[in-house]
């Protein structure tokens, strides 16, 4: 039967262990193998192959760790543009089907498909058609080992956790009669914002399973949480989401940053001046490319320890100068005297506002500005730090470009809905 006026068919494709994927479809020597995908050879995988997963390597797994696990892992460096350029494509088959996208993050998108369905006669069939549709364009235009599960339900939580049920390549379907059935399926760390601390908090109150979670009184939950009793309450009872927007609905970005995690810990000032040089720089240009400018500046490090140290400064002006951005995080960094071993380094830009196109009143600064727009040119030409920087230069080697999970409102797909 029709949808009711109130209802929603919500879809959550969420890509399958993506970044190996992404390399295993551009190279087909590696597929059907164990790959692990990491920022540094030394550090930590962040996507396992579906092959590594079933040896137990998952993501996270530091490389000393994967490598006792399975000595022939293959072992990769990231290639974000790769996966960047992918995205675009299987975002364009969402943009096909609708314009209600949310972009969730550089794998994972949810879909509003109620407008097409709300007069199909029998609606949930007919989604579950188009997600095959879906699946089968996914193969054709982004490539045959690009894989996704598609969850399908009446809200973005349902969606999501449906999506979680069938992986690899999976497709369920959740509408609303067969809620009451994911009780029996779900674990209280299968609902997306209940981690393992929060799990041992709930445990701590006689709460282990989801049912518990959903007959626990809400106001308890709120006396011993706060307002994310609240929240704990709706996810318990399956409504709600734990992060309620409106589709199509872009919020402002209010802060730009980037950090790195160096190989390994380090006492070199001059190695960590380097890289924050660069990683003030990536972000002088993200600001440019989105026609802001920003007065807060936020530098951040940790030690070995995972101790962090952060302080914020705010400017008298605003900037999107990489150079200046740097000089003002720089003078932090000085100051902090009691950071001796750098691991972690971040820096970030906030208090954003639309970027001015007033002409600077001196000729030094119409100078810099010259200089600052002919880099970007070249460098969106030829690639990022073609030309940079003599500092920023020095840290090619060190600090590579990062795959900016969380820049996904920063993220414009060139096409459409079949507009070119």
């Amino acid at each position: 039967m029709p949808l009711q006026p109130d209802q929603q068919i919500i879809f959550h494709i969420d890509m399958n262990s993506y970044f190996a994927s992404c390399e295993q479809q551009a190279n087909p020597f590696l597929r059907g193998k164990p790959i692990g995908v990491c920022e540094h050879l030394g550090g930590i995988i962040i996507a396992p192959s579906i092959e590594a997963k079933k040896f137990g390597i998952k993501t996270g797994c530091p490389v000393w760790e994967a490598k006792k696990i399975y000595p022939k892992i293959i072992l990769l460096y990231t290639d974000p543009e790769k996966y960047r350029n992918t995205t675009a494509r299987f975002l364009k088959i969402f943009y096909s089907y609708t314009e209600e996208i949310e972009k969730y993050s550089i794998d994972e998108a949810f879909l509003n498909m109620t407008a097409n369905l709300r007069h199909e006669k029998d609606p949930w069939a007919a989604a579950g058609n188009i997600a095959l549709e879906i699946k089968a364009s996914m193969k054709k235009y982004v490539g045959d080992w690009i894989r996704c599960s598609v969850g399908i339900g009446p809200s973005k939580l349902i969606a999501k956790i449906a999506s979680e049920l069938q992986k690899p390549d999976g497709l369920t379907i959740v509408p609303p009669d067969k809620i009451e059935t994911l009780y029996d399926r779900l674990q209280l760390t299968d609902i997306p914002g209940i981690a393992k601390r929060t799990e041992r908090n709930l445990n701590a109150l006689g709460i282990k399973t989801l049912r518990d979670l959903r007959d626990y009184p809400q106001s308890k939950l709120v006396a011993h949480f706060g307002i994310m009793g609240y929240h704990l309450s709706q996810m318990g009872r399956l409504r709600g989401s734990w992060r309620e927007t409106e589709f199509g609905e872009e919020a402002p970005i209010k802060s730009m940053g980037h950090a790195y995690t160096l190989p390994k810990t380090t006492s070199d000032r001059k190695l960590a001046l380097q890289v924050l040089y660069k990683l003030s720089e990536m972000v002088g240009k993200r600001l440019r490319e989105a026609e802001l400018a920003g007065n807060i500046i936020h530098f951040i490090t940790s030690d070995k320890e995972h101790d962090y140290i952060g302080q914020r400064r705010k400017l008298n002006y605003f900037t999107a100068d990489g150079r200046e951005i740097f000089m003002e995080a720089a003078k932090i960094f000085e100051n902090r005297t009691e950071a001796r071993n750098f691991r972690l380094i971040g820096v970030t830009v906030g208090g954003l506002a639309e970027a001015s196109d007033q002409q600077a009143l001196f000729e030094p600064d119409r100078r810099k500005k010259r200089l600052t727009t002919a880099l970007d040119k070249i460098n969106d030409k030829y690639g990022d730090f073609t030309v940079a920087r003599i500092p920023a230069w020095q840290a090619r080697e060190v600090i590579r470009d990062s795959i900016g999970f969380g820049r996904m409102k920063e993220f414009k797909v060139r096409f459409k809905a079949g507009k070119n």
